[in-house]
């Protein structure tokens, strides 16, 4: 396992729980308050880079599949088709 790869990945995932609980916090709707707009973006691309991450062991994809999985279920969105392919495909050598 390599350290670096796992501690980047540990920090991606920090940085999304933030975004969301930040985002969470906003009292007006993303399309009424720019802040919460910038939260949303940022939301996005550190979700977006989360998902086309490439997990380099079995524990890298279970950390993966384990945000994800609490991401679903703590917001109660789901994944698109595309996002969903490319979660699978990047995890499918390790199960």
């Amino acid at each position: 396992m390599d350290d670096r790869n796992v501690l980047e990945l540990t920090a991606l995932i920090s940085r999304h729980r933030t975004l969301l609980l930040a985002l969470k916090g906003q009292r007006s709707p993303v399309r009424d308050n720019p802040f919460a707009a910038q939260l949303g973006s940022a939301e996005r691309e550190v979700r977006d880079r989360i998902v086309s991450w490439q997990p380099l062991d079995e524990h890298e994809a279970h950390l993966k599949l384990e945000h994800l999985a609490s991401y679903i279920l703590a917001t109660g969105t789901h994944l698109d088709a595309v996002e969903m392919k490319a979660i699978c495909r990047s995890v499918e050598g390790f199960f």
